[in-house]
């Protein structure tokens, strides 16, 4: 069998990387005289014949077919009865099959985006005029078919991505795309050819890469780490091995063994003979010298002297402090707000704060006057006995998460249940949502506990910045193999309407941050994977 990747005819042809690693996957070949021929058409016969190769392992869920015009001898006919037996194709209503028939770009993505078996997230009417110039073209039955392949990244357009040609006969070379996206094939497909493509702002570079901070961001090449602004542009080069985040125009960093504070050109503003020092946070920076702890300003200069066993970062106004054995609360002054009684504390979120007293272990939240809101153990739900499970996440949104033996739900600050605790978990409330887990799939509940963005995702995190990140799996062939997946889910990220902002594309991403996520990419050539950034649509 004739199986080149060499092909005399792709040299500057636009899906070249594509064509050559399915080649190598021996999915297509080529022709006897070394030529691909990327531009003749296909026919139905050879489209299953390609099914066949590049999802062996997909299941048959119906026996095949029996069509008038396809004997046992013809050449394609196990292919075309492994394709029927999963549903990729369907004969017409007189029973044949046509296999010779040139196969339609709109029946191509027809068949990758049933095969998915899901709905679409978005309007069709909303989605495909957006895309697609020439969305008139496409039939009523189709469209929700096709919105699901372009919210999938199936659909390459060449050379005008907002053309479709829905009923144009597929070209070798375009279904080689079409074969390259379903497959998630990295980097092989030039992305301003692929529908919905969301590019980077800061290409995937880095080894590791932290969320941009007043305005710059740390990233890591190799084994030290370096500052870049929000267009990429290297403000420090890889240096330090240490860092903190920037705050107030500082961050902490390490050099020669010494804890020194650095504005933004890499210059040491600070240089205080710290033990240990933290991030700024509301203007003061947490330090360590000779065995206490107190805080600085910006300047350098110490403005609350050390005399705490333990000191964290201010929130709200207010420092949780340790001092002579027990945690109280200190405002920016360095008085005591809240006397030292506790055995452990939590920092403020949302007025309150969870505390342990110190004489009978009992916890609970607490205001910023230090008046116990209520104690573990009050309940008002009768279907909930004993303890928390473990202590309730901070307040956000005028709730705070709790873990019982009936579930995870969220408590006012009364201590009264809102959401009763029935889902396996929940995040804290951020930006009046909160993303919660039924044990098959993660959707988001509003402060009344109504699921207003339904329990359909494999994966997500807490809204920021109006956009939730989610991972969705997309694999036509999602099979398992010895406890690895061939495909794993792609990230996107949806708004508060639950439709698609930026459709799921990413190996891995997090959460916004001042107008830009960082996002991951594995090259499957270079067998590496490296991060880079996206800026946000909402702004």
């Amino acid at each position: 069998m004739f199986s080149t990747t060499n092909f005399s005819d792709i040299q500057t042809h636009w899906a070249k990387p594509c064509i050559v690693q399915l080649a190598e996957n021996q999915i297509v070949k080529g022709y006897p005289d070394g030529k691909f021929r990327s531009d003749g058409t296909v026919t139905r016969a050879e489209f299953a014949a390609l099914l066949m190769k590049a999802f062996p392992n997909s299941e048959a869920v119906q026996n095949a077919e029996d069509y008038t015009d396809l004997s046992d001898k013809h050449w394609a006919h196990e292919a075309i009865k492994f394709a029927t037996e999963r549903q990729f194709f369907t004969g017409y209503p007189d029973g044949t099959f046509k296999p010779d028939a040139k196969i339609t770009r709109l029946q191509t993505l027809l068949i990758f985006a049933n095969s998915l078996k899901s709905e679409p997230n978005s309007p069709s009417d909303t989605i495909l005029p957006k895309y697609f110039d020439d969305a008139a073209l496409i039939p009523n039955y189709a469209k929700s078919a096709i919105t699901v392949a372009t919210e999938s990244l199936f659909v390459v357009n060449y050379p005008n991505v907002k053309q479709l040609r829905p009923n144009q006969p597929s070209t070798r070379g375009e279904v080689a795309g079409l074969f390259c996206q379903a497959l998630q094939y990295k980097n092989v497909i030039p992305s301003k050819y692929v529908v919905g493509h969301y590019p980077f702002t800061i290409q995937p570079q880095f080894d590791q890469a932290e969320d941009f901070s007043d305005g710059v961001a740390w990233v890591k090449s190799g084994i030290k780490w370096g500052l870049i602004d929000k267009t990429g542009k290297l403000l420090i080069k890889p240096t330090y091995y240490f860092h903190e985040s920037f705050s107030s125009g500082l961050a902490l960093v390490t050099i020669g063994g010494k804890y020194r504070y650095i504005n933004k050109a890499g210059k040491i503003v600070i240089a205080l003979n710290i033990e240990r020092g933290y991030s700024f946070a509301e203007g003061l920076a947490a330090v360590k010298i000779n065995g206490k702890y107190g805080y600085i300003n910006p300047q350098g200069k110490i403005v609350i002297q050390p005399q705490f066993e333990v000191a964290n970062s201010f929130a709200e106004g207010l420092a949780a402090v340790k001092f002579q054995g027990k945690y109280g609360y200190i405002n920016p002054q360095g008085k005591f707000v809240i006397s030292p009684r506790f055995r452990w504390v939590y920092s403020f979120s949302d007025s309150a704060a969870w505390v342990s007293n110190i004489n009978d272990s009992k916890s609970g939240f607490i205001d910023k006057t230090g008046k116990m809101l209520f104690l573990d153990g009050n309940y008002t739900l009768t279907d909930v006995t004993g303890s928390f499970t473990d202590p309730p996440g901070s307040f956000a949104n005028g709730l705070a998460r709790i873990s019982t033996t009936s579930g995870e739900g969220f408590i006012d600050k009364t201590g009264k249940f809102v959401i009763p605790p029935r889902f396996k978990w929940a995040q804290q409330f951020s930006e009046g949502l909160s993303a919660v887990y039924n044990g098959s799939k993660i959707g988001f509940i509003d402060t009344k506990g109504k699921v207003v963005i339904p329990l359909k995702w494999s994966g997500a995190e807490s809204f920021k910045e109006g956009l939730a990140k989610v991972g969705i799996n997309r694999g036509i062939d999602y099979v398992e193999k010895s406890g690895i997946f061939e495909r794993k889910p792609l990230s996107g990220y949806i708004n508060k309407s639950g439709k698609f902002a930026i459709f799921p594309q990413f190996d891995a991403a997090r959460s916004f941050s001042e107008n830009m996520a960082i996002v991951g990419e594995f090259n499957s050539n270079t067998k590496q994977f490296k991060w880079g950034y996206i800026r946000s649509p909402l702004k």
